[in-house]
């Protein structure tokens, strides 16, 4: 018999510490998280410090995910295109410039600019900032999983959604889920390339 699906749930504040532990572990070979934090030694040690803000936000003000075992999580945003703009930026910067130091949150800084100057602000969505699954499980379904449970919130509400894929192999899972290749790419100086992907509300199969 086929294997059952894996089991998701939506993540609580009590998961947060397990979350930041999956996504340091999960993005520790990623190539936008390499650049953030080049040194190996220092991606180890700061990475859960880095990912705790985003945690605490999509806990907090968005949407979490958390295979039942704790092996992954994803985490979703709500943009608001005619939100007005509130001092949440500034929170998060001082957190990661604590969290991390100056010299790599300024790295992590140059990442947002360019996140921001080419997010879509012509329709209010859904945001993926991050699926993660710990490196023992990866390559088993785990972020298929989380991804499908997510989009199925999204579907729900008629929302479009949108993602930028750290990797052509990420991008390559979107596009499964259909999402759809937007026309630019965003390269780090010196770095490698991230993918913005748009996903249509209720796109047809």
């Amino acid at each position: 018999m086929p294997s059952a699906p894996h089991a998701i749930r939506r993540a609580h504040p009590g998961d947060a510490d397990a979350m930041k532990h999956i996504l340091a572990t999960g993005f520790r070979e990623d190539p936008p998280l390499a650049w953030i934090l080049p040194e190996p030694s220092d991606r180890e040690r700061l990475s859960p410090a880095f990912f705790a803000p985003f945690v605490d936000m999509a806990l907090t003000d968005g949407q979490a995910y958390v295979s039942a075992d704790l092996s992954g999580t994803a985490l979703w945003l709500d943009v608001d295109v005619e939100a007005q703009a509130t001092e949440d930026g500034d929170a998060l910067r001082q957190r990661l410039i604590e969290g991390l130091g100056p010299e790599y949150a300024k790295r992590f800084f140059v990442l947002d600019e360019l996140f921001s100057g080419s997010h879509p602000a012509h329709e209010s969505h859904a945001y993926l900032l991050f699926i993660g699954v710990r490196p023992d499980r990866q390559c088993q379904g785990v972020g298929t999983a989380l991804l499908a449970a997510g989009l199925e919130a999204v579907d729900a509400t008629s929302r479009p959604a949108y993602v930028e894929a750290s990797s052509t192999r990420n991008a390559a899972l979107y596009a499964r889920h259909r999402f759809e290749s937007m026309d630019s790419t965003l390269a780090l100086p010196d770095g490698p390339s991230l993918y913005p992907m748009w996903r249509p509300a209720n796109p047809t199969i």
